[in-house]
């Protein structure tokens, strides 16, 4: 048995991580039209936005050894286990995930909580819950879906995957900060995101 399952939930239970440090960047107006588009839904939504958050993203001792305990962290915990289903929202910097939030995944995403390694398997104790990953890039949108070393491959399989936890939608805006991002552009974009919040809403 899995040592997190999936709880039987009425009403959905959401939770919308940002992993933008940022609170100005367009990666938070994201995060407010996913939130803002589930009122009146039939869900339950929390929000972890990591740049306002208190704790050390930085493993210091890899896995040889636990950190003391932190109280984000355990709270994250709390509410990953809480949840049904994730919406994880943030950019590409360096084809890479902002150092934040990829430090919040190694303090939180750990063996034990989130998965155990079974020689080349891992048992995934997140098993049963579903995720959606918007990204935001200066790259073309499509160059994110078919580089070599995607991250959103990477963030599917590797990371969430192995917890267990399925990716059911992703969204990808490329050309930020570029001539093209204009205003009625990223209006668009929004609207897309909060179209996915309401068919994540009624996801069973």
């Amino acid at each position: 048995m899995p040592q997190n399952p999936k709880p039987a939930q009425n009403p959905r239970k959401i939770l919308v991580i940002l992993g933008h440090p940022n609170e100005g960047s367009f990666n938070q107006a994201i995060s407010d039209a996913y939130v803002h588009a589930l009122d009146g839904a039939p869900c339950e939504v929390e929000t972890l936005e990591l740049g306002k958050a208190d704790f050390d993203p930085v493993l210091r001792f890899g896995y040889s050894k636990r950190m003391a305990g932190d109280p984000f962290v355990t709270r994250s915990q709390e509410l990953v286990t809480w949840a049904d289903h994730l919406m994880v929202v943030f950019p590409v910097w360096w084809s890479q995930m902002p150092a934040l939030l990829k430090g919040w995944f190694y303090r939180v995403c750990t063996p034990g909580f989130a998965y155990n390694r079974n020689g080349f398997r891992s048992v995934k104790h997140l098993a049963g819950r579903t995720a959606t990953v918007i990204t935001t890039a200066q790259a073309p949108a499509w160059w994110l879906a078919v580089s070599g070393n995607s991250l959103h491959r990477l963030t599917k399989r590797q990371i969430l995957g192995m917890c267990g936890i399925k990716v059911t939608g992703r969204l990808a805006y490329g050309m930020a900060h570029s001539k093209a991002d204009t205003e009625e552009r990223r209006a668009v974009f929004l609207d897309k995101v909060r179209t996915a919040a309401r068919r994540d809403s009624a996801r069973r």
